[in-house]
């Protein structure tokens, strides 16, 4: 279950957030075993192509008024997964930027953005 902090108001998002933590510890513990960690990564990229295009057809669909900008943030961390990934950085190099990176900036999303979206889909009593 999510962190209470990490909980927004439409349940949808808190499972696909859940489930997209529980594969980011899949990787670093990987990273730290140094086992399958291209795999882990694959996995968790595609969890985290498939968490956006989630919110982004919801966006589009209750045609939410920061769609835009939401969408925007989504493409930037798209482009820097794939420069992570094509980047061949080490195992150190790759966990410090989990832990200190994306993990922050995926606290953040959570706490901003995805809250003031979660929030309009609560109010237009959006379904999936």
């Amino acid at each position: 279950m999510l962190d209470k902090e990490l909980q927004v108001k439409f349940s949808p998002m808190n499972d696909v957030h859940e489930n997209e933590i529980a594969l980011l510890k899949e990787l670093l513990k990987a990273i730290d075993e140094d086992n399958s960690i291209n795999e882990k990564f694959d996995i968790f990229f595609e969890d985290v192509k498939n968490h956006f295009s989630f919110e982004e057809k919801l966006m589009e669909q209750y045609n939410f008024f920061a769609k835009i900008p939401h969408k925007m943030e989504h493409d930037r961390m798209i482009r820097e997964l794939i420069e992570i990934k094509n980047a061949n950085l080490n195992k150190e190099q790759l966990k410090e930027y989990f832990e200190e990176y994306f993990i922050p900036w995926l606290e953040n999303h959570i706490k901003t953005i995805d809250t003031v979206t979660a929030g309009y889909f609560d109010m237009a009593g959006a379904t999936i």
